[in-house]
């Protein structure tokens, strides 16, 4: 049978002397199945730790009598267990696995915010409700009355969720819990509150500011901060600083140039290596590490004639380098270094950002009528969709002249219309009308009539009659005119005879 009891130790006191204490804490005592004897804490409660024992004693029994089997009980274990430990535990997955620093970091930090905020304690504490509570929060209640800038967009959330359940399927893999308690939990929308827009740059754009990025380190370092002639560009430079921030103007607008004619991602321009680079060969190609991808797969790109010769003149001149130093040294900083380099163009900072030149080159693929699949390849997309919709931006797309490609739709001259020959339906009908519609002709001395052809409206050959000379056409044909239209007559008139 399982038994609680208490630890003692012995406190030394300040006066020297030790005096023999108790643990506050309740601890229990059992044998499983296997005959391994096992301590477990308990509470400082002594019934709410007799009660514990009590279960667990239950379920020892029930695996003896073959009720349940040892893996249901370890399942049970990891879930009351605390949701610390399997915390740490998936961060050493994570590390293993060869993610990023930046990505430890910020899974990390996403998992105990939510954790700490839904109030879990242990794994079997995880359910979808307090999840879907926490979202809508961070959705309305953090956000101020009639400022949408403020508080978590739908974005923001959905990395959090996306941290949260991708910890949970590690365990469900990891056989630490049976189900997925988040599978009814949603994504946001992020249509509805999208927080930044990111926009491709025109070729001027991009032109002005590859020339302020070189020329602004010389530019700033010239330019008076203080006093009268604060602004003024006259300051004095040595040969020494001058070539130094010449060469820093010249690697930053590499950088730029770098990142737009390769598609590469900020962090993985910052990880290229000389030896990754084959500018002596070929064709000259960039290869894309494992560890660097953000896919965790080697790539390689090629690299265009005229970025090759500047990496080769880059490479010349810096001197003594070998296959492991870095192509450039990408300061951190990089997004505030792009603002202040747009602001001093004169470009709109408004959507452009370093991520923006992945957003430049996917759209100048698609303006250059390059092969969707091909652009795929080239910005290292495993979905096309990512390509053509996030990626490309239809501002600099040329809608207009593809419009004009579309077939001109000129309205035909058509048939003629057909004229309708009169019927004598308003006014006095014609001589000839009651023989035309099968009535009969009186005369004093001629009963028939004779029969001639005449053209129809069609152009046809039609039969008319026309009276014998001398004959008299009978008044007997009664047309009301106010009853029928003109020219719509049925041809089923009764003509009296």
């Amino acid at each position: 049978m399982a038994r609680v009891f208490r630890h003692s130790y012995t406190q030394k006191l300040p006066d020297g002397r030790r005096e023999k204490r108790t643990c506050a804490k309740w601890y229990i005592e059992y044998t499983e199945p296997g005959g391994r004897v096992r301590r477990v804490p308990g509470f400082t409660d002594k019934r709410a730790t007799e009660a514990r024992a009590n279960e667990l004693q239950r379920r020892v029994d029930r695996e003896k009598a073959g009720i349940i089997d040892r893996a249901s009980i370890e399942l049970s274990q990891q879930l009351s267990s605390a949701i610390g430990r399997h915390m740490e535990a998936y961060r050493v997955h994570l590390q293993a696995s060869g993610v990023s620093a930046w990505h430890l970091s910020e899974t990390t930090r996403r998992l105990k915010r939510m954790i700490a905020d839904c109030g879990f304690d242990r794994l079997s504490e995880i359910k979808a409700e307090p999840v879907q509570r926490w979202c809508n929060r961070q959705i309305t209640e953090q956000r101020p009355a009639g400022d949408e800038s403020k508080g978590m967009g739908p974005r923001t959330v959905n990395t959090y969720i996306g941290s949260l359940r991708a910890f949970v399927r590690w365990c469900i893999a990891d056989c630490r819990m049976a189900v997925d308690p988040l599978a009814t939990v949603t994504k946001l929308d992020e249509s509805t509150d999208v927080r930044r827009v990111r926009r491709a740059m025109t070729e001027d754009e991009l032109s002005r500011l590859l020339d302020m990025a070189e020329r602004r380190p010389v530019l700033d370092a010239m330019t008076i901060r203080r006093g009268k002639r604060k602004g003024e560009v006259v300051a004095k430079l040595r040969d020494a600083t001058r070539a130094r921030l010449e060469r820093l103007g010249r690697e930053r607008r590499l950088i730029y140039m770098t990142l737009v004619l390769t598609g590469l991602r900020r962090g993985e321009l910052a990880a290229i290596r000389w030896g990754d680079m084959q500018l002596d060969d070929p064709q000259v190609w960039v290869t894309i590490r494992a560890s660097v991808a953000k896919n965790r797969k080697a790539d390689a790109l090629p690299i265009r004639a005229d970025l090759a010769a500047e990496l080769r003149a880059w490479r010349d001149g810096a001197g003594k380098l070998s296959d492991s130093d870095r192509v450039f040294n990408v300061p951190t900083g990089l997004v505030h270094i792009l603002k202040r380099d747009l602001k001093a163009a004169g470009i709109d900072p408004e959507g452009v950002d370093v991520h923006s030149m992945r957003h430049t080159t996917a759209t100048y693929l698609a303006k250059a009528g390059v092969a969707p699949r091909t652009a795929q390849s080239i910005m290292r997309h495993s979905d096309i969709r990512l390509t053509l919709g996030t990626y490309t931006d239809p501002k600099l797309l040329d809608m207009a002249g593809a419009l004009s490609a579309l077939p001109k739709l000129i309205r035909s001259p058509g048939p003629q219309p057909i004229r309708v020959r009169a019927t004598g339906t308003h006014g006095k009908a014609g001589p000839a009308l009651g023989v035309s519609l099968g009535g009969k002709m009186r005369s004093a001395g001629h009963r028939g009539a004779t029969m001639c052809s005449h053209t129809d409206s069609d152009g046809g050959m039609a039969p008319k009659a026309q009276p014998v000379a001398g004959a008299r056409v009978s008044n007997d044909l009664r047309v009301d005119s106010q009853q029928r239209a003109n020219g719509l007559e049925p041809s089923t008139f009764s003509l009296e005879g």
